[in-house]
């Protein structure tokens, strides 16, 4: 069972307010980097549970990457306080994201 919470469609427009403390995953469907960042997330998530995990689908929400900026895929952005605080795009392994989280 995936612990990321796919993002429908009718929260997308302010659906980073509400959110404390959280990493949302933009990926493509078919895309082969994406699933092994998806299985990235996972392991991640056993570990900080207390991090919530949200997906979109970049297919079905472009107006959401670009208004971020958000120009391939797989990218996840960090949520802090119901901001944007960072942004990476590409693939990293569990303990490059393990750093990268604890360095925000």
């Amino acid at each position: 069972m995936s612990t990321i919470i796919q993002l429908p469609k009718e929260h997308v427009e302010n659906f980073f307010a509400s959110i404390s403390d959280a990493i949302v995953f933009f990926h493509k469907e078919l895309c082969p980097h994406c699933k092994n960042m998806e299985k990235v997330l996972e392991k991640f998530s056993a570990k900080h549970p207390s991090v919530e995990l949200y997906s979109v689908d970049s297919e079905a929400h472009p107006e959401l990457l670009k208004k971020l900026s958000i120009e391939r895929v797989p990218t996840l952005a960090f949520i802090r306080n119901g901001e944007v605080i960072k942004v990476h795009t590409g693939l990293m392994n569990p303990r490059e994201l393990k750093a990268f989280y604890a360095s925000l």
